[in-house]
């Protein structure tokens, strides 16, 4: 396999020494300690070896010393000492007071030696400075741990004083244990908590007590920093009697726990992650290893101090809570067998969560997701909790590039690129691995079209809120921590987190809501809540992280768009297709009226939004929905909790009334069609949709298309059909569902009727003309197809999915209805028409029959607008259509835009069913165009060069051959071809003159 990021092994040999054969490696890259220290202080950061990590199995010679064999002033002097384990360090200390003329980097040169043989010689700096780095990063993350936002660190509990006090007397007269939990001691192996569960909900539960407590130690009148000097040290003592019973309890070698008289796996860390392979601890804390010690960092970082104080005055106790936390946190990188593998991935998002690791082309490592977030608030306390810049942040083996002995290739490791070498660095190192692109379907990471995916065990999903949001700002913590100091961050980190939070996000936030359809997990959450408490302080958090030196090249703009939206005074016309994700955003607003639609697709390569509610509703949420906003709170959380959430917008599907059915967070499960896409050249856009349900609760299926030309929202459908039993009802297209606050006029058949907001109605009416509805400043205008039904429900007629959490506002429903066995050719077209009275719309509906022509062939859609002198087509297949005066073919599936405007056309057109194979997309038009080689720019967060069209004269107009990224292309597109397969391709040709 070829290597990429070599320059990252580069990093490495700051803070590692080896030189050849038969020499240890040594981790000696940082060393700190305060002006005028007196005699005898020990500088802060000591020497280490790597190999530490396998004292276990290959001891340390107890023979091995370190020794000063340079310096000036002989300053300092070197101590070699062992830890309970057998691990060596070098501690360094001051030979005599350092006054203050003593400042700067001090050069010294160590030897390693075994009895007299001298095993290795290296450089060390220490750096005299007014206050060491330890005491800054302790400074800095202190009041993070018990912050709200770091609410998992002290296990989200605060204790009253009266509590505290209790939990103190039940932990002295249980020698530091909480007497409610059995898991003190016992076997995982034999040992269930009540009730028949798995051990780590004791142990959960007996950390997060641990971290209330932690936080009284923190923050208490009574028994915090200055409370009590008596009661804080009781509080202190019963923590240390606790953590030592905690931590000791919890299995970390895998020689902890015994398997038919054999260790349950050789390395560290397995005495904990391989509980699972044995049904003894759950998936979900064998991959999401914090559940177990995050409420364990408040106390940890808070005891710090005097923990380090107690050591230095003799204390056993503190000793040993300082040992059991080196190891007990080895169970925050011990992951459990099937994600350790590195040559395979399958379908399993054990297996497969992070592609391929030894294709280091299109797999970023272990860990490359929006977890990273999580893991961050452990790694920012190590540094503080080792006390020590130099021991590195792990010692699970599999982490080490020495694990793989330079198989597949030279230097290859777990996170290719980093092996462990020092906390500090090594923290600092995981805070560049925020910037994570995915390089295939179903990989997390960040889409080159700017949208996040993060839970990809189904498919790819569009995580813009939860969690991918958090994975783009949550490193800020950490630069913030790093920042002005030896391991700050480089610009770069900075600059990817600002682009995405001005290029993508403002596009996908409307009236300061973030659309619903790309939030995740959040899709029914206060999406105006995260805009202005998550999206506009992460702004302010970007800037306050920064170093002095730190450059941003948007700066102006970040500032810009913080401000308007702040103001609420942000518009953005545009349409932009998120074509990864199959997701497109049209809308308009600069100097102009207005409104933002939005269109979500699903295929085999892309999944809807995760939903984890006991009462799912989610279920449809990327089956081609449609929603349109002018208000902007259209489809708010309020509205969404009083949701048929069988109906959403733009979904063609039976029209069940049972419950959404349960099952993991993906349940709804990817499509089984290829055909999903969209397309679009900054002004118009299409979308292209094979609806073909996967999992086996929905019951239709539809071709159908959408398509977007200024002020005009098309949508068309046809060959709808009963794919499965279902539940026998009728299957339907939903125009629109959203609340009921304003009167809904019908006109039909020559008849105008006006529906109140205090009225309930179940209307059923059928109409072979074109009819409109109107309400607030929204118009529907359908044109049917024959005799056709629809819909209209209102208030109390409204199936609510889950009525106990529905709110007050009543809500509506437009249908168009297709029946319980839609006849074969059955299909609809529709309008959605913004900015509108009900004065208005006669006149919008005898405009779209002179300025718009649709069409629905069996496998090709069109639209054509005279007005805007535009053509867009959809094609399920190769075949092809007439519109206004042109045809057009497609040799295979395909979506087209052709734009005449003026001296130019602007044809615009992307592959709906991609794949690295696909290297051509072919077009004739009967249109004459200047025949040429034109290149292209593929657009996305970083537009960036394409590859070619190319023109030419064809008998009835010309052909058009689309050069499309493909698997030949591989290097030129950073490995990413398989994404950039589905992008717009879009060119400018001269008219012929």
């Amino acid at each position: 396999m070829m290597k990429k990021l070599t320059l990252q092994i580069l990093a490495f040999t700051l803070f590692c020494f080896t030189n050849a054969v038969g020499q240890e490696k040594i981790f000696a890259g940082y060393f700190d300690i305060e002006t005028t220290s007196p005699k005898n202080t020990e500088v802060m950061g000591r020497i280490h070896l790597e190999r530490n990590k396998d004292v276990l199995k290959n001891p340390v010679p107890k023979t091995y010393q370190f020794a000063i064999i340079k310096q000036k002033d002989n300053l300092f002097r070197i101590d070699t000492r062992f830890d309970p384990v057998g691990r060596i360090t070098g501690v360094l200390s001051t030979s005599q007071n350092l006054t203050d003329k003593i400042q700067g980097d001090l050069q010294l040169t160590i030897a390693l030696k075994d009895g007299a043989k001298t095993i290795n010689t290296f450089p060390i700096t220490i750096r005299v400075t007014k206050e060491t780095l330890w005491k800054t990063l302790y400074d800095r993350y202190k009041d993070y741990t018990v912050s709200t936002e770091g609410g998992r660190m002290y296990g989200r509990k605060i204790f009253k004083d009266e509590q505290v006090m209790k939990l103190i007397t039940e932990l002295e007269n249980n020698n530091g244990k909480f007497t409610s939990f059995g898991f003190y001691g016992k076997n995982p192996m034999e040992y269930k908590s009540p009730g028949g569960k798995t051990i780590e909900y004791e142990w959960e539960q007996a950390v997060n007590n641990i971290g209330g407590l932690g936080y009284a130690y923190a923050k208490s009148k009574k028994y915090g920093p200055n409370g009590d000097p008596q009661a804080r040290e009781q509080l202190k003592n019963a923590l240390y009697a606790a953590i030592i019973a905690y931590t000791e309890s919890v299995p970390v070698e895998g020689s902890d726990v015994m398997v038919d008289g054999k260790p349950i796996g050789p390395y560290t860390g397995d005495g904990f992650s391989n509980l699972r392979s044995y049904g003894k601890i759950g998936t979900q804390v064998a991959t999401h290893q914090w559940v177990i010690s995050d409420a364990l960092i408040a106390p940890s970082v808070h005891l710090m101090p005097d923990l380090l104080t107690d050591i230095k005055k003799g204390n056993k106790q503190a000793e040993r809570v300082y040992y059991d936390f080196v190891r007990f946190y080895q169970t925050a990188m011990a992951e459990m067998i099937g994600r350790r593998s590195i040559d395979k991935s399958d379908d399993k998002e054990e297996d497969g969560r992070w592609g391929v690791l030894q294709d280091t082309l299109r797999s970023s490592g272990a860990w490359a997701d929006a977890n990273l977030g999580h893991r961050g608030r452990w790694m920012l306390a190590m540094p503080i909790v080792w006390a020590d810049y130099n021991r590195p942040l792990t010692y699970v083996q599999y982490w080490y590039t020495d694990f793989y002995k330079d198989k597949p290739f030279k230097d290859f490791s777990f996170s290719y690129g980093w092996s462990p070498h020092g906390v500090t660095a090594d923290v600092s190192r995981w805070l560049t691995k925020f910037n994570v692109p995915a390089y295939e379907y179903k990989q997390s990471g960040f889409q080159p079209d700017g949208t996040i995916s993060h839970h990809i065990g189904q498919g790819t999903d569009a995580a813009m809120q939860a969690y991918g949001f958090g994975w783009l700002v949550e490193a800020f913590v950490g630069f913030n921590q790093f920042k002005d100091t030896e391991f700050k961050l480089a610009d770069k980190y900075y600059q990817f987190p600002a682009d995405r939070l001005v290029r993508t996000y403002p596009k996908m936030i409307y009236k300061n809501r973030l659309d619903f359809l790309v939030s995740g997990r959040s899709y029914g959450e206060d999406l105006q809540k995260f805009v202005n408490k998550v999206y506009l302080p992460a702004f302010e958090d970007l800037k306050e992280s920064q170093s002095k030196g730190t450059r941003l090249t948007n700066q102006p703009e970040l500032d810009d768009i913080y401000d308007r939206i702040k103001k609420n005074k942000f518009e953005y016309s545009g349409t932009d297709a998120f074509w990864v994700n199959e997701f497109l955003v049209h809308r308009r607003g600069a100097n102009e009226k207005p409104f933002y639609v939005s269109l979500k697709l699903k295929s085999k390569r892309t999944v809807g939004a995760e939903d984890f509610g006991d009462v799912r509703r989610a279920w449809y949420a990327g089956y081609g929905i449609l929603p349109l906003k002018i208000s902007g709170d259209e489809y708010s959380e309020k509205v969404l909790s009083s949701f048929d959430w069988h109906a959403l917008p733009g979904l063609t599907e039976e029209w069940r009334t049972d419950a959404i059915p349960g099952g993991h967070a993906q349940a709804s499960l990817p499509g089984d069609n290829d055909i999903a896409g969209v397309t679009a050249d900054g002004q118009s856009g299409v979308g292209v949709y094979h609806h073909l349900p996967r999992e086996k609760y929905s019951s239709a299926t539809a071709l159908k298309s959408y398509f977007f030309i200024a002020d005009k929202i098309v949508a068309l459908g046809n060959n709808i059909r009963r794919l499965r039993p279902g539940q026998q009802k009728d299957i339907v297209t939903t125009i629109d569902q959203s609340s009921f606050t304003q009167p809904l006029t019908i006109a039909r058949n020559g008849k105008t009727e006006v529906i109140e907001p205090s009225q309930s109605v179940n209307l059923s009416f059928e109409t072979d003309q074109p009819i409109w509805l109107h309400i607030g400043s929204k118009g529907y205008v359908i044109y049917p197809e024959g005799l056709q039904k629809i819909i209209v429900k209102t208030g109390t007629e409204i199936n609510i999915t889950d009525p106990a959490n529905a709110g007050k506002i009543p809500g509506y429903i437009i249908a168009i209805n297709h029946g319980k066995e839609p006849a074969t050719g059955n299909s609809y077209a529709y309008f959605l028409v913004p900015n509108v009275s009900v004065t208005e719309m006669p006149a919008v509906l005898a405009n779209y029959a002179k300025d718009v022509q649709v069409k629905k062939d069996t496998d090709a859609h069109a639209v054509y607008s005279a007005t805007d002198k535009t053509w867009q087509a959809t094609f399920f297949k190769g075949t092809s259509i007439t519109i206004g005066g042109l045809t057009v073919k497609a040799e295979a599936p395909a979506l087209m835009i052709l734009k005449d405007n003026g001296d130019n056309w602007k044809l615009t057109m992307s592959n709906p069913s991609p794949s690295v194979d696909k290297q051509q997309l072919v077009f004739y038009v009967s249109q004459p165009l200047k025949p040429g080689k034109y290149n292209y720019t593929l657009g996305g967060i970083y537009p960036r060069k394409g590859e070619y069209v190319t023109v030419s004269a064809d008998a009835k107009g010309a052909k058009v051959v689309a050069e499309l990224p493909d698997k030949r292309d591989a290097a030129f597109y950073n490995y990413q071809e398989a994404l950039y397969n589905a992008a717009p391709v879009s060119i400018d040709i001269p008219k012929v003159k």
